[in-house]
Formats: C-alpha cells, sequence, structure tokens
C-alpha cells in the first residue's frame, strides 16, 4: 500500500491537486456514479475527508486514499450522485403540517363531510382556547368557508386553517378578533376579504395577500420554540430520507423575522437541511415604507451572517415577491378569466421597478412568485428598469422567476437575455392534478391551458432549478416530479392522460434538481456535483436510475434513497429502523462479513492492506 500510496501522491504533485494528498474518511464505489459535472458526467469512485470531496474519477482508484478505519460505501449498479436541492420549499410549515398540526392534505379525495369530522374531531383533543391551526383544504370542499361554519366545527376555539395553496386561509371569530381584522379592515394590494351576505362582517374566508400578510405569517408565533424547531427538524428528516440536502425556504418571512429558528438549529448543530432562506418583501404601497423594509431585509441578512453560524448551512441573501396570485384564478394574465374576472399583479408597476432596483443595487437576489404571462412581463420590465438604472443588475448574482406558469417564447427569451433563472414544479404537469382539475382547467380558455408549465422554454433558454412548493400539495419528493416532468402523465400511468408540451429529459431533470438549484442559491461553486474541492452532500440510491428512465418511466417515483450524507456526515440511512435523524456512529458491517450486499449496497470498515 505504502508503494501505491506513494505513486499516487507522485500523480497528485504532478496535477497539482492538494485535496488527494490525504487519507479519505469515505469512499463511494459503483458503477453508475451521476457526477452533474459535464467534463466528467460519469465517475466509478469518490473519496471524501472531512466534508469535502477530495477525489473524483473514472475508474475506482479513488479507493487508494482509503487507509485505517476508512468506510467504503460499495454500491454496486445502484446509483450514486449529488445530494437534492429543492429551490422552492415551504419548511416551516412543511414541518409544521406533518409533525405539529392538523393535516388535511391527504384527503383530496374525502367528502366533505369526512373532512368536516376530521377537523371536529381534531378540534376536540385540544383544549377550550387552544388554537386549531392547520393546512390543506380543498376548494373542492370548502368553496366559501364561513367563520360561522368553522365555529361550529372546532368549538367555538379560535381557528385558522390554510387551503392547500397556502395563498387562502379560513379563519373562525376568535381568530379574526385575535388579529384585529373587522370589516373595515383595507387588505393590502393582492389582498381579498370577502365580507358575509349582510356586508358588515367578514366572512372568514381571507385571500391571496389579505391571508399571506396575517395569519400566514403569524402562525408560526402561535407555536412555542420548542414546537418550531420540531416542525423543521422533522421537515428535515423527511426530505432527508427523499435525498434532499439543500432548500430554499421559500417565505422566510414575519414582520419580526421568522429567521430565529433557523439560527437556533444552525446554532446547535441541528439543521440537516443546509437552507437559504428566501425573505419575504410584502411592499407597503408608499416610498417611506418600501425603504423601511429595505433596510429591514439588510438587517435581517446581517442578523444571519452574524449569527455565527456555518454559512453553508445556513445563509438569507433572497428577498421573496409575491408578483400575482395563484393560478386560475389570481394569476396575473393578459386576459380575463372565463368568468370574467382579470386580477391585477399585487404590486404597481412604477413601484416595483424601483424596489427591484434598490434591492438589485444591495446585491439581493430576487425571487419572484410570477405565474401569469401578464405578471411575467410587468415583471421584466421591473427588472430592465432596475438593470438600467444606477449599477447593472450583477450577472454573477442570480435572479429567480419561480412557477411561470403561462411562459411564451418571447418572455423566455427576455429572461435570457436578462439573465433571470428559472425555477419549476414539475408535477403541477401532472392533468389529473387536484387543484388544477378543480380550479385551473374550470376558469382557463382551452388554447391557454395548453400552453401551461412549458418546461422547455424554461430548461432551453436560461439556468434552471426544481422544488416542488411544498406541501401546497402532497408531493414533496423528488422522484416523483422528475418523473412527472418526463412524462407529463400522473405517476405510474402509461397511457394515461398527458399535460400538452414536450417533456424533459433525464440531463434535464438531474441537473435541474443538482447543479441548477445549487446556482439558483449562488452555490454552484461548493454544491450540486461531485467534484474535487466541493462539499460532500451525496446520496446512495437503490437502483440504477438512468436505466430505470430508460426501461420504465414510470416506476421512476418509486426510486429509494438509501443513504443520505451531508457534508459527508450520514444523516439518513434506511436501515435505521426509523431514525433517520440519529447519525451512524458505527460500520453497519464488521470486516470479514459474509454479507455483502443489503438492499444493494454494502457498507464496511475497512482495513487497507499494505504492499
Amino acid at each position: 500500500m505504502k508503494a501505491a500510496y506513494s505513486a499516487l501522491a507522485l500523480a497528485i504533485g504532478v496535477t497539482g491537486s492538494p485535496l488527494l494528498a490525504q487519507q479519505a474518511d469515505i469512499v463511494f464505489l459503483s458503477e453508475n456514479i451521476i457526477t452533474s459535472n459535464t467534463e466528467m458526467p460519469l465517475a466509478r469512485s469518490v473519496a471524501v475527508a472531512g466534508d469535502k470531496i477530495v477525489c473524483v474519477l473514472v475508474d475506482d482508484s479513488c479507493r487508494e486514499l482509503a487507509g485505517d478505519g476508512t468506510q467504503i460505501v460499495d454500491a454496486g449498479t445502484n446509483t450514486v450522485m449529488a445530494g437534492i436541492i429543492d429551490t422552492h420549499l415551504h419548511t416551516r410549515i412543511f414541518g409544521q403540517t406533518h409533525f405539529v398540526m392538523l393535516n388535511l392534505f391527504g384527503y383530496n379525495d374525502a367528502s366533505r363531510e369526512e373532512v368536516v369530522e376530521v377537523i371536529r374531531e381534531y378540534a376536540a383533543t385540544l383544549g377550550p382556547d387552544e388554537w386549531v391551526i392547520g393546512g390543506g383544504w380543498s376548494d373542492a370542499h370548502f368553496q366559501n368557508p364561513t367563520k360561522e361554519e368553522l365555529d361550529e366545527i372546532v368549538g367555538g376555539r379560535p381557528a385558522l386553517i390554510s387551503d392547500n395553496t397556502q395563498h387562502n386561509g379560513w379563519y373562525s371569530t376568535k381568530a379574526l378578533e385575535y388579529l384585529g381584522i373587522t370589516a373595515d379592515w383595507e387588505p393590502p394590494k393582492g389582498g381579498y376579504m370577502p365580507l358575509n351576505e349582510a356586508g358588515d362582517e367578514p366572512s372568514g374566508l381571507l385571500q391571496e395577500k389579505a391571508h399571506l400578510s396575517t395569519g400566514f405569517v403569524e402562525q408560526h408565533k402561535l407555536y412555542s420554540f420548542e414546537k418550531q424547531e420540531e416542525a423543521i427538524v422533522g421537515a428535515a428528516r423527511v426530505l432527508n430520507a427523499v435525498g434532499v440536502t439543500g432548500a430554499t425556504e421559500a417565505a422566510a418571512g414575519s414582520k419580526e423575522g421568522a429567521d430565529d429558528v433557523y439560527v437556533r438549529l444552525a446554532k446547535k448543530g441541528e439543521l440537516t437541511l443546509r437552507h437559504e432562506l428566501a425573505m419575504v418583501f410584502w411592499g407597503t404601497g408608499t416610498p417611506e415604507g418600501d425603504t423601511a423594509m429595505i433596510e429591514q431585509l439588510e438587517m435581517r441578512r446581517a442578523a444571519v451572517e452574524d449569527a455565527g453560524v456555518d454559512p453553508s448551512i445556513l445563509h438569507a441573501n433572497t428577498v421573496k415577491f409575491a408578483i400575482d396570485g395563484t393560478p386560475g384564478r389570481f394569476a396575473y394574465m393578459e386576459g380575463p378569466y372565463l368568468d370574467g374576472t382579470r386580477p391585477d399583479m399585487n404590486f404597481r408597476p412604477d413601484n416595483l421597478a424601483e424596489i427591484f432596483d434598490a434591492l438589485t443595487e444591495r446585491d439581493f437576489t430576487l425571487m419572484l412568485h410570477v405565474e401569469g404571462n401578464a405578471g411575467i412581463r410587468r415583471s421584466l420590465d421591473a427588472l430592465e428598469y432596475a438593470h438600467e438604472t444606477g449599477e447593472p443588475v450583477r450577472e454573477d448574482i442570480p435572479q429567480i422567476f419561480t412557477h411561470v406558469d403561462h411562459l411564451s417564447i418571447d418572455n423566455a427569451r427576455r429572461m435570457a437575455r436578462l439573465g433571470v433563472s428559472g425555477q419549476l414544479q414539475l408535477h403541477w404537469a401532472d392533468p389529473t392534478e387536484e387543484y388544477f382539475r378543480n380550479v385551473t382547467s374550470q376558469n382557463l380558455p382551452k388554447e391557454v391551458l395548453e400552453r401551461m408549465y412549458q418546461f422547455k422554454l424554461v430548461t432551453e433558454f436560461m439556468e434552471y432549478g426544481f422544488g416542488p412548493d411544498a406541501p401546497t400539495s402532497p408531493v414533496f419528493s423528488p422522484w416523483e416530479g422528475m418523473e412527472i416532468g418526463m412524462t407529463r402523465q400522473a405517476m405510474g400511468t402509461p397511457g394515461g392522460l398527458v399535460m400538452p408540451g414536450e417533456p424533459l429529459t433525464f440531463d434535464e431533470v438531474i441537473h435541474g434538481s443538482t447543479l441548477g438549484s445549487a446556482r439558483l442559491q449562488d452555490r454552484g461553486d461548493v454544491l450540486g456535483s461531485l467534484e474535487e474541492g466541493k462539499l460532500a452532500d451525496i446520496i446512495v440510491l437503490d437502483r440504477d436510475i438512468r436505466m430505470q428512465a430508460e426501461e420504465n418511466i414510470f416506476d421512476f417515483h418509486k426510486i429509494e434513497v438509501l443513504q443520505t450524507y451531508l457534508g459527508g456526515e450520514l444523516v439518513y440511512d434506511i436501515d435505521r429502523d426509523g431514525e433517520p435523524d440519529k447519525l451512524l456512529t458505527e460500520p453497519v458491517w464488521e470486516e470479514g462479513d459474509d454479507e455483502k450486499l443489503r438492499r444493494g449496497v454494502a457498507v464496511t470498515s475497512v482495513k487497507v492492506p499494505e504492499g
């Protein structure tokens, strides 16, 4: 071994790679290592020392960096690849939905009466003054819900339940009173508050920015610090289990700053998802108010930077805008909906342009929720103003349009000229998706529906990344989204209904899930691909996923993650019986164990013989 290692060290000296001149802690071996690096797309060995990748080779030679105690992960023919990065995740709400509050997302196929009973039974478990907080009710069950109905269901308790888009909320009488919302309350631009039939009280339904600026941002403060942290840790555990190692929290915002829960967990070393925080710009409608909001965003960015946490784990340089609302109802379109309405966007065009200019001059990344074709056009106008006014918008800082449901080729070209990146929800190309079926498809002309979700206009014109916007639907697994992106059909439905439009390729869905998303977070230099010097965020899968895509694409959603490593540390292992957040400290197999493969992957502690 000494001779072999000396030869390798000599080769290192020739190639000038200092990273290789050290013993590896882990060596990954597989016939199918997908690197997401176009210069070396496939490899057969990867070595990790500390939290960095120190070797990536097309043969198994990285194994020569193994020494006493090096862990060898031999995946056989199974895929090893970079961890998935989810660039549109509502981590806090996702965790609350799955771990600490009423979850209605799984009841799309239930009857209205069954959903009412679920809410009633949940409320009955709480004290008389405890809040009923939940999410996931469907427009198919409650089209115009009232506070009186919710009062009866929850037994008079304060209650706030967001719908399955998170853009609309159903409030009880006590919840409205707590928030100070009366018939005289004026929602912000882009917000809607229907009144009761008499016109003298709120009905109990708050829509779009009326909900987003009130209950949506106040909700986390109704939980203790412990419950807030439980939600984030639980979310990370679930996402690690499907191979996600990084995320953009797409609404890290309250008036006081919801960043604190992330900072607390990062300081304690309990944040097992790297996070970029997208802080929400609510918009005030006045220059003075907007200036104050920008100053607050700068303070929040500085607070995260000064918190003493690893910036690769937690970073905050993104500002989120809700330019318009949900598709089929509140997205800002060039023409009216079938019901005759045409809601405006949530900002005045001149005001938006000034805000963009101020933020890009301060080197922020903008992340725009923008769905309608008119909203995309107006947003590009504002960004062009920012580019032409003062200093040009920097090319090395990403600017992101997320959703872009109604993207035209002309606007795609404009996005490309301005260096704008696209952020997509692949599972929305499922024509049987509940919201599309019950809302969007019922209120848009056929020719408009047929041009929705044109992902190829994004992947062919600009940089791009993916993220399902969980928990706005039950889908959060990247493998499910990738399958839908490659088929434009519901999962596992060969011969089923197809959404019009060109499907994505395997290479496109892998890029958008890894290196593309890392670039949207401005982290492409350290994350998103298996390359020497990058952080060792690595996942091991239960099959050769390229072959899966070629032989039976409709089983792509069944891919399982066997192991997830974050910076070289094992944060999820499928064989740890429900304890994915507990770090593995001992090898699974001892040297000489006869069992070579378990679920297709062998993990050993090896001593490399000398000579």
